[in-house]
C-alpha cells in the first residue's frame, strides 16, 4: 500500500465528485425532508417529535434486512459492469428484486400484526402521550416498507451501475411531494375541508410518497432508454440461485452488521428514554442536524462503492486502492468543513427544531460535540465502505459489534448509571465509539489486502 498523503488526484478527485454529487444531493434532499418532518413535528409539541423519532429508530432496524440486500447488490453490479457484463448486471437486478419484494413483505405484514408489542418492548417506559402518538405513526409508516424495499433496491442497482443522476432526479421530485403532504396533511387545509391529522399526516405523507417512488423508478428502468441499466420484457426472469447466492454472500453479512448497529441504536433509544422526554427530543434534534455531514460523507461513499467496485471487476487493483484513497481525502475535508459549521451554528439549528427552551438546551451540546466528532465519521463511513465493496465484510460487522456495543452502549450504560452524566454519558460513548472504528478501518484498509478478495 502507498504512503497516505493528502496530495490531490485531479482526475481520481473528478470521477468521484462527478459520481458523487448527484448522490450527495439525493441524501441532501433525503435529510431535507427529514428536517422539515421533524420541524414540522416541533411545531405540534415535544411529545410529537420524541414519539416519531422513537418509531424512526425502530423503522431503521426494520430496514436492516434490504439495506443488506442493497449493499449485496451494489457491489455485484459495480463488479460485473467493471467487467463489461451488462447481461449479469440486469440478472443481477432482477434477483434483488424477487428477494426484496419477499423480504418486503414479511417484514411489513409482521410489523403491522405486531406493532403494539413491538413499540412496548423497545419504549415501554414512555409517557402514554408519547406512546399513543408513536404506536398512530407507526401503523400507517409499516405499510410502506414493502414498497421501500423495492426502492433502495432499484436506487442501490442504479449506482452500481454508475448511474447517480437518475436516483437523484426521480428522489428529488419525490421528496417535494412529501414535504407538500407534509404540509398540507399535518396542519390540514380549511379551505379544502382537509382536516389537520398531525403525527398520523406525517405517517400517510412519507407513505404516498414511498409508494410512489418506487413506481416511478420501476417505470424508468423499464422504458427511459439510453440508461446504463435498463431493463425490458425480453430480459431473463427465471430465478437464478448463483446470481442470488453472490448477492447473500454480502446481502448477509451486511444485513448482520446493520442489525448490529441498528439494535445498538434501539438499545441507546431505550437508555435515553429513561431520561424523559426533553432528552429523548434534544437526542432526534442532535442526530437530525448531524445529518447535515453525514449525508455528503454517504454521497462519497456511494460513489467509492462504485468506482471501487468497477475497478475491482476489472481487476485494476491499483486503481481501486488511489480511488479509495482519494474518496477517503475528499470525505475527511467535508467532514471538518460540516463539523466547523455545527458547532458556531449549534444554537440557530437547534432552534429550528424547538421553540421549548430546555430542548434546545440541551440539543445545542449535543450538536457541537457531533461536530467535533465529524472527521472521525468520515473515515469510519468512507474506509468501511472501501472493505464492504472488496467483499471484507465479515471484519467490518465484527468491529462494529465492538465498537458499537462496547463502547456506546456499555460505556454509555455504566456512566449513566454510576455517575448519572445524563446525555454527557451517551456522547461519551459515541466518541469513543467512532474513535476505535475509525481506527480499525482504516489500519485495515491500509493493509491493502482487501483488493485481491474475490466474491
Amino acid at each position: 500500500m502507498k504512503k497516505f498523503t493528502f496530495k490531490l488526484d485531479k482526475k481520481a478527485d473528478k470521477d468521484i465528485i462527478k459520481l458523487a454529487w448527484p448522490s450527495i444531493t439525493e441524501q441532501i434532499l433525503e435529510m431535507m425532508v427529514g428536517m422539515v418532518s421533524t420541524i414540522f413535528m416541533g411545531r405540534i409539541g415535544t411529545n410529537a417529535v420524541a414519539a416519531v423519532g422513537m418509531v424512526n429508530m425502530l423503522i431503521g432496524f426494520l430496514q436492516t434486512v434490504f439495506s443488506g440486500l442493497a449493499m449485496g447488490t451494489t457491489v455485484i453490479i459495480a463488479r460485473v459492469t467493471g467487467e463489461k457484463n451488462i447481461s449479469e448486471a440486469k440478472k443481477a437486478v432482477i434477483q434483488s428484486i424477487y428477494m426484496a419484494s419477499v423480504v418486503g413483505i414479511i417484514i411489513g405484514v409482521a410489523g403491522r400484526f405486531f406493532s403494539s408489542p413491538i413499540l412496548k418492548l423497545f419504549f415501554g417506559g414512555t409517557e402514554i402521550q408519547v406512546f399513543n402518538i408513536g404506536i398512530t405513526y407507526f401503523n400507517i409508516v409499516v405499510i410502506s416498507l414493502p414498497f421501500f424495499v423495492l426502492d433502495i433496491i432499484v436506487s442501490g442497482a442504479m449506482r452500481g451501475a454508475g448511474d447517480t443522476k437518475t436516483p437523484m432526479i426521480i428522489t428529488a421530485c419525490i421528496n417535494v411531494l412529501n414535504i407538500i403532504l407534509n404540509c398540507v396533511l399535518i396542519f390540514g387545509v380549511p379551505a379544502f375541508h382537509i382536516a389537520a391529522l398531525g403525527a398520523a399526516g406525517s405517517a400517510i405523507a412519507v407513505t404516498i410518497s414511498r409508494i410512489i417512488g418506487v413506481t416511478a423508478r420501476i417505470l424508468v428502468i423499464y422504458n427511459r432508454k439510453g440508461l446504463k441499466l435498463n431493463l425490458s420484457l425480453k430480459d431473463d426472469y427465471s430465478v437464478n440461485t448463483k446470481i442470488m447466492k453472490r448477492i447473500i454472500k454480502i446481502g448477509v453479512p451486511g444485513f448482520i452488521e446493520q442489525a448490529v448497529m441498528q439494535g445498538g441504536f434501539l438499545i441507546l433509544q431505550v437508555l435515553i428514554v429513561s431520561m424523559g422526554t426533553v432528552a429523548m427530543a434534544a437526542y432526534q434534534v442532535g442526530i437530525n442536524v448531524n445529518s447535515l455531514a453525514f449525508f455528503p460523507i454517504f454521497g462519497f461513499a456511494i460513489a467509492n462503492t462504485t468506482l471501487v467496485g468497477q475497478s475491482l471487476g476489472e481487476r485494476d487493483y491499483k486503481k481501486a486502492e488511489n480511488y479509495s484513497n482519494e474518496a477517503l481525502k475528499i470525505t475527511m475535508l467535508v467532514g471538518i468543513y460540516f463539523g466547523i459549521l455545527m458547532v458556531i451554528f449549534a444554537t440557530p439549528l437547534a432552534r429550528l427544531y424547538s421553540n421549548d427552551k430546555e430542548v434546545v438546551k440541551e440539543a445545542v451540546g449535543l450538536i457541537r460535540v457531533f461536530g467535533i466528532l465529524e472527521p472521525l465519521l468520515a473515515i469510519m463511513i468512507l474506509a468501511s465502505s472501501t472493505l464492504k465493496t472488496a467483499g471484507d465484510i465479515m471484519y467490518v460487522m465484527v468491529t462494529s459489534f465492538v465498537g458499537l456495543w462496547t463502547c456506546r452502549i456499555l460505556l454509555s450504560f455504566t456512566l449513566n448509571k454510576w455517575l448519572g452524566l445524563g446525555m454527557t454519558a451517551i456522547m461519551t460513548g459515541i466518541f469513543f465509539d467512532f474513535s476505535i472504528r475509525a481506527f480499525m478501518y482504516l489500519s485495515r484498509m491500509n493493509k491493502g489486502k482487501w483488493k485481491y478478495l474475490r466474491i
